[in-house]
């Protein structure tokens, strides 16, 4: 007993020492933290990447070449292989020739049609009775809108300028990112054609250095969130192509302008849960009401509409099965990735918040069944 009670005070110390030790060379660890990461930065993205693929990979292995993979798996991994490049090439060449240009479309018209925007909008306070209210609480109001209204357009204007500048950045710096995507990308496909054999590999190390009990949790785990995050990439992917589709028909049926673009810039802020397809309604407001504000209106009326069934009966039969979270929740894990990691967070809090929240859910159950076992005792 006493044994057992000073290895786990050497136990805690080595912890405490250890603790103490990152705390005095945090500044070097963090140094040597991004030194690696820059270092494996070309295969965590080929990971990455075959991570996604994978998910394209296994869903055409099982139902499209689920016969040759029986007969001849090594021709259906390279049937589905081949596949999954093919799609996902076809996806960002598709976001590149119709969703970038329609961003710079609506990027120019909302720089041009926001001075007609302010102007009609002067009218409207000065002609009205509105202009009475504004007098009574003062008579610099308008001229301070006046003024207010300069200051976004410049604000737009070297926005826009900005973001020009930026891209011509990027493209400068194609040449080095084309030679980390290459290794990247051949990282990516011997992690695709060896997937079997490194799980294999791996699962024999787990077995060896955990004990039965920990290395079932961890496969547990491993299950639970790769399940919600292939899930999750793949329904939110098709409710965003579903919604984007939706209203670029529903805008061309009604004859509301700017129905192709507002319609892809929609579908594509629409992979951003919940938040994203408001983001995009609102720039498709903007660049209406640019050329008629009354057809404005009736967009957001059309929205709120196209919204109400998508959250009811779209978002939960294609991503409400997937997460298995509450919508509270899912505003939770966005909210909470949003202040972490930006859009990129917001992508990704709602798959990490749905497996800590089955993983706790297990928890909570195998606790409740063993206060219920001991109070039968």
């Amino acid at each position: 007993m006493d044994k057992k009670l000073d290895a786990t005070i050497i136990k805690y110390l080595l912890v405490i020492f250890g603790l103490l030790l990152i705390y005095n060379y945090s500044s070097t660890i963090v140094v040597l933290m991004g030194f690696m990461l820059n270092v494996l930065r070309p295969l965590i993205i080929g990971g990455l990447i075959a991570y996604l693929l994978n998910i394209i990979v296994v869903r055409l292995e099982r139902s499209l070449l689920r016969k040759v993979k029986a007969t001849k798996p090594f021709i259906a991994r390279v049937i589905s292989v081949v596949s999954a490049v093919f799609i996902v090439g076809l996806v960002i060449y598709l976001i590149i020739k119709l969703i970038v240009p329609q961003v710079l479309t609506i990027l120019t018209g909302l720089v041009q049609g926001l001075p007609l925007l302010v102007s009609q909008i002067q009218t409207f306070i000065e002609d009205s009775d509105v202009s009475e209210v504004f007098n009574f609480f003062g008579n610099n109001l308008i001229s301070d809108f006046n003024n207010y209204s300069q200051r976004i357009l410049n604000f737009a204007t070297t926005s826009v300028n900005q973001l020009l500048s930026s891209v011509m950045q990027v493209v400068g710096g194609a040449t080095t990112a084309l030679f980390s995507f290459v290794i990247a990308f051949s990282f990516a496909m011997y992690l695709l054609f060896g997937k079997e054999r490194l799980t294999k590999q791996m699962s024999t190390l787990g077995r060896a250095f955990l004990s039965p009990k920990t290395y079932n949790r961890v496969a547990t785990l491993l299950d639970i969130t790769d399940h919600n995050f292939s899930g999750f990439f793949v329904g939110q992917t098709l409710e965003a192509v579903i919604l984007g589709t939706l209203c670029g028909v529903g805008m061309l049926l009604f004859r509301l302008p700017f129905a192709l673009t507002i319609g892809t810039f929609i579908g594509f802020t629409a992979l951003i849960p919940l938040f994203g397809a408001w983001a995009g309604a609102g720039v498709g407001f903007l660049l209406i009401a640019s050329q008629d504000f009354s057809q404005a209106v009736f967009f957001i009326i059309y929205i709120i509409i196209l919204q109400q069934l998508e959250t009811n009966l779209i978002y939960p039969r294609v991503v409400g099965n997937s997460i298995g979270i509450p919508g509270i929740w899912v505003l939770v894990a966005i909210t909470i990735g949003a202040g972490v990691g930006g859009i990129a967070g917001m992508l990704l809090g709602v798959p990490v918040f749905a497996t800590v929240y089955q993983v706790i859910g297990i928890l909570t159950k195998k606790r409740l069944q063993m206060k219920q076992l001991a109070t039968e005792e």
